[in-house]
């Protein structure tokens, strides 16, 4: 049975985009069938990440109006990277005009389009064999946002220690998953790489209880050279010595052991 993983945060900048991309790419490497949904319609970054326009046909966005079929919306990406299980995403529409028009569709709309997201998880199943969906969902409490993580079945909240993150992480759990029951884990990232080291990291795993009762998957320290790299490529298949792919291996694999 197909199973859906929402990836979330409070705000931009900690770190989501980046960790749901490489997450996708673990997966399929492990010969999982991974469809990496981009639901942060007004931000959208993983067709900049995939290097993709040339091959998109359709949006996400023309799935969720009705206006495009699922096999138009989808790319295959299995052969560009190598991995054993295949690679399916579906990307939002970067321009613009498209970001503003989904910023004014009403509750009515994003209640027709919920249905569709929930449709759209059988029909990868059927259609594509698609056992594993990621969605990488828009910051804060936007409609698509909660579509993806009603339609989830289970969510991670990425955020840092910034303690904007920790308050905005607060209060999406208060106001979005509380009322739906969902299932939720934190993901910590961007954490000092000095507390890694011997005592601090008591101290850090203490400091990181004192905000969060949800269960904790991983805490991630932040690497210079991630912030400095350029994303327009998946990090965890580049550099797969990296102390940050092994991290996201283990969370990978936390991950699986979620949903399976």
């Amino acid at each position: 049975m197909v199973k859906m993983i929402s990836i979330h945060s409070s705000r931009g900048g900690t770190g989501k985009s980046l960790i749901s991309s490489n997450i996708a790419a673990i997966m399929a490497s492990k010969g999982r069938n991974v469809a990496l949904l981009d639901f942060d319609f007004r931000a959208p970054s993983l067709l900049t990440i995939f290097q993709a326009k040339g091959n998109v046909r359709k949006w996400l966005n023309d799935y969720l109006d009705g206006k495009a079929k699922l096999e138009e919306v989808m790319v295959d990406l299995t052969d560009k990277y190598g991995t054993s299980g295949n690679l399916h995403l579906g990307f939002a529409n970067p321009d613009m005009e498209a970001m503003r028009e989904i910023a004014r569709k009403d509750r009515k709309w994003q209640m027709r389009a919920l249905r569709r997201v929930m449709a759209m998880k059988q029909e990868l199943s059927a259609k594509l064999g698609v056992d594993l969906i990621i969605a990488d969902t828009s910051p804060g409490v936007q409609y698509s946002s909660v579509n993806a993580v009603v339609s989830a079945d289970i969510s991670v909240i990425v955020s840092s220690l910034d303690l904007l993150d920790i308050e905005g992480a607060e209060r999406i759990v208060q106001d979005l998953y509380d009322p739906f029951e969902k299932e939720i884990y934190m993901l910590v990232n961007k954490a000092k790489p000095h507390m890694f080291v011997s005592e601090s990291k008591k101290a850090l795993i203490e400091e990181v209880k004192s905000h969060f009762t949800q269960p904790l998957v991983a805490i991630i320290p932040c690497y210079c050279d991630i912030l400095l790299a350029p994303r327009v490529s998946l990090f965890v298949l580049d550099n797969p010595e990296h102390p940050f792919t092994w991290a996201l291996n283990e969370v990978a694999k936390r991950l699986a052991s979620f949903v399976d």
